[in-house]
């Protein structure tokens, strides 16, 4: 799984580092409008990605302040993030302040100590015996039950990531894996003369749309507003509260339309199925 972007209006050209490996073929381009939707998606999957698993670079974060950037955050988002991502572009002195979020980085999300976030699933989803909640261990059922959704969705650790598999922003790269795993199927498909509806192109499209739901609800969108909260309290920058919020308000959009989605599959399979059944009636 790729996990670093090329963010919009990324100046720097491609710095991809990769944290999980796949095996398959490259993407071709497509003007197909669900192919871009899914292409749009991965990218920011992956940049999301990139805030948590790397300290910020000078590149970074002109990219992150770069007006066409923002701008097409605001178009995007309604909420709070842009508002306070354009009052740190509008006020922040690179040259002085990126030592500062830096050393915000590290504090949050790299050194065990002092306003150390812990940004991994398994910290934030522990359960006492009375059901309520506590903070959980390190490689516990949470860790298996990711494992176990990368391994469905056919995504490896990469030997160069040194994460464990419930980070935050590994979860977040196999986002990114799983909506570039849906656009190549996407892909696939339209490079089919005859595409019959049960073909297992087809078929590829809606388990990659039904691994994203399932991983949305059941991990990234229960437990990371939690984390978000704690970076909010802890980070001194700017930078991170409102990467922060950003991240949070996506995750929540993606989980809405994702169920949104799925209905409509399964509504039209419905459709489908009692069509087919009329149709045996009438002969």
């Amino acid at each position: 799984m790729v996990g670093s972007p090329n963010m919009p209006g990324n100046r720097s050209g491609n710095t991809n580092s990769h944290y999980l490996q796949e095996d398959r073929q490259p993407m071709k381009k497509d003007t197909d409008s669900a192919y871009q939707d899914a292409v749009a998606r991965g990218n920011m999957y992956r940049f999301l990605s990139t805030i948590y698993l790397q300290a910020p670079t000078k590149d970074l974060v002109l990219n992150m302040i770069d007006a066409d950037f923002l701008e097409e955050l605001t178009s995007l988002f309604s909420g709070s993030p842009v508002p306070e991502l354009n009052h740190y572009a509008g006020s922040v002195d690179l040259e002085n302040s990126l030592a500062a979020i830096q050393q915000d980085y590290m504090d949050l999300f790299a050194v065990p100590a002092g306003r150390y976030v812990t940004p991994f699933e398994d910290v934030y989803r522990g359960t006492r015996m009375d059901g309520n909640q506590e903070r959980g261990p390190l490689l516990g059922v949470q860790a298996i039950a990711v494992k176990t959704m990368y391994r469905i969705a056919g995504a490896k650790m990469d030997r160069s990531c040194k994460e464990l598999p419930t980070h935050i922003g590994v979860e977040l790269a196999f986002m990114n894996y799983l909506c570039d795993s849906e656009a190549v199927a996407i892909n696939d498909e339209r490079e089919t003369v005859q595409l019959d509806e049960q073909t297992s192109t087809e078929s590829n499209i809606s388990i990659y749309r039904d691994l994203q739901r399932r991983f949305l609800r059941a991990h990234l969108n229960d437990w990371f507003p939690q984390l978000s909260q704690a970076i909010q309290d802890k980070a001194t920058t700017s930078f991170y509260r409102a990467l922060a919020q950003l991240t949070e308000e996506f995750i929540a959009r993606e989980t809405s339309n994702q169920e949104v989605r799925f209905i409509d599959r399964q509504r039209a399979k419905l459709v489908q199925r009692t069509a087919a059944i009329s149709g045996q009636d009438r002969i």
